[in-house]
């Protein structure tokens, strides 16, 4: 679970400032706003057919338009396009920090099938007639099953130590999902300091930092 993975949104905004058109939340933005996805370099794993995803933006911003996107990692030896098996279009307003997107709230009906890799991507278009300028953010996730070892370390696991448990048996997805609920819940600073550890455990420092 070290380094990053895939786009991790536009470093330089000033190129944006002239242009006619912008919008939405691209005319919030500051020049080092940054959109990042809460996810390990190699595909994260989750127990969940309706998993929570989180990701983390660096300044608040009222009323922006997100697209969420999640598709099946395409094979290399297929060239053909369809469209996504998931596109929405979600209209929020978020103070900066790290934020939960539970799949249930976007797709109710949709449900991950086990052993398939897909992708999901986050973006914040800026302008209609020049895409390449949108801020966007993508991360890999597989849904499998739970090993004989994990299921029975659970059963006899508090829940202050199930993210430890989800973490060293790799399932990424569930590990930052105990931990951010139990944040929630009763925020500590021991309880955040876990949750910083294991953001820089792959390469996550800038969002580690802000969690300090």
């Amino acid at each position: 679970m070290r380094g990053l993975r895939g786009l991790r949104g536009l470093r330089g905004l000033r190129g944006l400032r002239g242009l006619r058109g912008l919008r939405g939340a691209c005319q919030q933005v500051k020049d080092d706003f940054a959109l990042r996805l809460l996810v390990p370099k190699q595909t994260g794993k989750t127990l969940d057919a309706q998993p929570t995803l989180y990701w983390w933006v660096s300044q608040p911003l009222s009323e922006a338009e997100f697209t969420f996107i999640l598709d099946k990692v395409p094979d290399t030896n297929n060239f053909e396009f369809s469209d996504p098996l998931i596109e929405k279009t979600l209209k929020m307003s978020v103070s900066a920090g790290i934020q939960a997107l539970p799949l249930s709230q976007v797709e109710p009906d949709f449900r991950l099938e086990k052993g398939v890799e897909y992708q999901w991507t986050l973006s914040i278009a800026c302008h209609p007639d020049y895409p390449s300028l949108d801020i966007k953010a993508t991360g890999t996730i597989m849904r499998v099953d739970s090993s004989a070892q994990l299921s029975a370390a659970t059963e006899y696991t508090v829940e202050e130590d199930l993210p430890f448990v989800y973490a060293q048996q790799g399932i990424w997805y569930n590990a930052l999902d105990s931990l951010s609920e139990q944040i929630r819940k009763s925020p500590s600073q021991k309880l955040r300091q876990a949750r910083v550890s294991l953001l820089e455990q792959v390469g996550l420092q800038k969002v580690a930092d802000y969690g300090k």
